[in-house]
């Protein structure tokens, strides 16, 4: 599963979405279910602003703990038999704001990060990170910062290069 933390806009709002890399196609519904996940800054507050809706379910809704702070925890339990899973890909999590240094931004998975897949004609398959790091699914976290950062950083990159006479 790739998780991806981008900047769309360059106005330090982020979001988190999970693609699933190796499932068939067109499963009728997947998730990043009980999700659970730590976002860690340079000192700059970080804020989730939105998640999605399947996290909150008749068995709770999520948990957000430290929001406003450099350190923010978030976990969501997405039930498939409760939630309203989203058979999009790649599925949108969370977003957050977040103004501090790119380079310093981490997403750590923390516990059980189970994920579910259901589609025809196999089924139900659920494949996780389990609490003590056992591991059934790969997790690739990326950081894409907004569009107008990447020109600057090539910029910066073509012009530390130039030849001095």
């Amino acid at each position: 599963m790739l998780v991806t933390v981008e900047d769309f806009n360059g106005d330090d709002s982020w979001s988190i979405t999970a693609e699933f890399l190796s499932t068939p196609p067109s499963p009728i519904l997947q998730l990043w279910a009980d999700t659970h996940f730590q976002l860690n800054g340079d000192g700059s507050p970080i804020t989730i602003t939105d998640y999605h809706p399947s996290y909150d379910t008749t068995l709770g809704p999520a948990v957000i703990e430290n929001n406003g702070t450099d350190r923010v925890e978030f976990t969501g339990n997405a039930n498939g038999f409760f939630g309203t899973p989203d058979p999009s890909n790649p599925l949108f999590v969370a977003s957050f704001d977040y103004a501090g240094d790119l380079n310093v931004l981490d997403l750590e998975l923390i516990g059980q990060n189970p994920a579910l897949f259901d589609f025809p004609p196999f089924g139900d398959v659920r494949l996780y990170t389990g609490p003590l790091g056992q591991t059934e699914l790969t997790f690739q976290i990326v950081v894409v910062p907004a569009p107008a950062t990447l020109i600057l950083a090539a910029l910066a990159t073509a012009v530390s290069r130039r030849r001095r006479p």
